[in-house]
């Protein structure tokens, strides 16, 4: 992948530089052999150019506009009025993303109705929530009363009397504090009631609270790696991922959060910019508007990080055509402070596996000895990408990232190797989406994220594997028999039920600078279309466990069939009788079933018993197997993000 497209400045840019650049230059610049170098020797000549780069920082609160959002707020009163409720949240959202922070007031009082749609949609966290901001903002004193209020029946709903109690007396004195113009008879009924009320929620609180659950707090992430999985490393592989014990269809190998990761431009306004779940109470900066967020942990963890230092600039990187190879190499830089990779810079040259394997998935030494493929791309490669890292570099320059507000040229290289780092090694965060309900699914890259562990399997034409994705988080099952002691190894693209041998090899050698050598490469398995389906590949039942395939024609009349390995004959009749007996077909269809009334876990049970049964008797490649393979991917995708955009049955 290029980290820039073509309809961006930075293309014309780096062309520009390259035609100020001599033969010579060009020649001392491709005989340099680290990216130290190769950084340092671009950014001494960048200047030379640097008047054509229209990087710049958008003022603050770009984008911004209270009159636009006075008008969707309208928008929202006249929907909250009419009862149409998530129309009214649309339209609240809209207009807190676009309400500049000095609006204080008018923030305040869109969040009291935007708080009284989310307790009618039944969120009550996030009505509480809203509520607090309200206050926080500077709700006018003489209406606090009804937010308290609001506060302490949602608590009472929530059975959290004590919080609800206390609710209550802060109503009861902004009541009395600012009578709000009731006349008196009625004020002083107001107050009684809300006393009884209070007494009454103090009593469940004493003599009910004892007898009910403690309230849930949030369930922490788990990261999961299942025993049998073993990283091991070859010269010809590299590290990679292998099974300590025999792995069977359907088992949760792998669970694990991005080291980083980073949004495509045109889901930056649909989805949390820190956990990829799509919006539905918004959260935002308050300089910009080019990140949202889906809650306050997220808004809290984006601007308190990375986005401190991306405000304002997430504009002008897109409008460059920095790919999203580009933006994740820089996030990877932008999520921690400048003082913690000078303090780990000492480090970075001696680090060895050893040491990694037991760091936590957000040590940036932990991705550092990534596969780059630095020595296998051309000059002209290297020169794009040193250039980038100096744009890059430049960002955190004008961003003030480091403290002495000047260029680094460590922070350069470490951009450099970053972008190399990302292209080998990232995958896509992808979200199923459909326009209707019970329609077939498009598996849709929303993003593009870096896991640890992930990133160390290897690839196959035939893998292993399947993964699917909740927000960031990425979720790995087994789709297959693997033995122990064999590779676990996932697919980079291209898989050979679909695409010619000679087609995959070009795909992963441009892309990722190997030849493949997997099983279906090295035996040059046929794909789907080509597969002969009158010919059964019969798993040898010899005695000396040869396990090679013994070929039958469904048109022969033979009853056994001779091991071209070991000499065995195969009892062919024995074996399609255990076929016939497994039910293959109404197995099948029951599985389809299952996943057709989302009914997943039970659906992938079906599928993997079915691939039990045929991994016993067949030898792949073969037709029904990869059915049931891709019965599993449609399960595991759909129990991953999915977005439907009319849920209902109106169009």
């Amino acid at each position: 992948m290029e980290v820039s497209s073509e309809t961006g400045y930075f293309h014309q840019y780096a062309k520009k530089f390259r035609r100020t650049l001599t033969a010579q230059e060009v020649d001392q610049f491709a005989a340099l052999t680290t990216d130290r170098e190769r950084f340092a020797f671009v950014n001494e000549l960048k200047w030379r150019v640097v008047n054509e780069l229209p990087l710049e920082q958008s003022s603050p609160a770009k984008g911004k506009c209270l009159e636009k959002a006075l008008k969707h707020k309208c928008e929202g009163d006249r929907a909250l009025g009419d009862g149409e409720w998530a129309v009214a949240l649309k339209c609240y959202n809209r207009a807190y993303l676009l309400l500049p922070e000095e609006n204080a007031l008018e923030k305040a009082l869109l969040l009291d109705n935007r708080s009284q749609v989310l307790l009618q949609l039944t969120k009550l966290d996030e009505s509480l929530a809203d509520i607090d901001r309200a206050i926080g903002y500077g709700y006018p004193p003489d209406q606090l009363a009804t937010l308290w209020e609001r506060k302490a029946r949602i608590f009472q709903t929530k059975k959290d009397f004590k919080s609800a109690v206390e609710c209550y007396d802060k109503t009861i004195h902004y009541l009395q504090q600012y009578p709000t113009g009731l006349p008196p008879e009625q004020l002083a009924q107001k107050l009684d009631e809300l006393k009884k009320l209070t007494d009454t929620v103090y009593y469940q609180y004493k003599n009910v609270q004892k007898y009910l659950e403690p309230p849930k707090g949030t369930r922490s992430f788990q990261p999961h790696l299942d025993g049998a999985v073993l990283y091991d490393s070859s010269e010809t592989e590299g590290r990679f991922a292998k099974a300590k014990a025999a792995l069977r269809p359907n088992q949760l190998i792998l669970r694990e959060k991005p080291h980083a990761a980073a949004l495509l431009q045109e889901y930056s306004g649909t989805h949390c910019s820190d956990c990829f779940e799509r919006i539905e109470v918004l959260y935002c900066c308050p300089h910009c508007v080019d990140v949202v967020f889906c809650s306050e942990r997220c808004e809290r963890n984006g601007c308190e990080s990375y986005h401190r230092y991306e405000c304002g600039f997430l504009g002008t990187l897109w409008a460059s055509g920095a790919t999203i190879v580009s933006l994740l190499a820089l996030r990877i830089i932008t999520q921690k402070p400048c003082a913690y990779f000078e303090e780990i810079r000492h480090e970075l040259p001696e680090l060895s596996a050893s040491m990694t394997d037991k760091l936590p998935d957000d040590d940036y030494r932990k991705i550092f000895n990534l596969v780059t493929h630095s020595d296998k791309r051309t000059p002209e490669d290297n020169l794009v990408w040193t250039l980038m890292a100096t744009m890059l570099n430049t960002v955190l320059r004008m961003a003030n990232y480091s403290a002495a507000g000047e260029e680094n040229n460590f922070l350069g290289y470490l951009l450099l190797h970053n972008l190399q780092v990302v292209n080998y090694n990232a995958h896509d965060v992808s979200e199923v989406q459909r326009k209707h309900a019970n329609e077939p699914a498009l598996s849709v890259a929303v993003g593009a994220a870096l896991y640890p562990l992930l990133a160390l399997f290897n690839h196959s034409c035939d893998p292993g594997i399947v993964r699917y994705f909740t927000g960031t988080t990425v979720h790995v099952r087994t789709i297959k028999n693997i033995a122990a002691g064999a590779i676990i190894a996932e697919n980079y693209g291209p898989l050979y039920t679909r695409m010619a041998r000679s087609e995959r090899r070009q795909s992963l050698a441009t892309n990722y600078k190997f030849e493949c050598g997997c099983e279906a490469c090295a035996a040059d398995w046929p794909t789907c279309a080509n597969m002969n389906h009158a010919v059964i590949r019969f798993r040898c039942t010899g005695p000396d466990a040869c396990h090679r395939p013994v070929l039958y024609d469904l048109h022969s009349s033979s009853q056994g069939v001779r091991c071209g390995a070991c000499g065995h004959i195969v009892d062919v009749g024995e074996r399609i009788r255990i076929l016939r007996e497994a039910n293959m077909i109404g197995r099948f269809n029951e599985a389809n079933h299952l996943y057709q009334v989302g009914m997943y876990e039970q659906a992938l049970a079906k599928y993997a018993a079915i691939m039990l049964i045929m991994d016993e008797v067949l030898v792949p490649p073969y037709r029904d197997y990869h059915m049931c393979q891709q019965g599993m991917r449609r399960c595991c995708l759909d129990m991953g993000s999915c977005y439907v955009s009319y849920p209902t049955s109106e169009k």
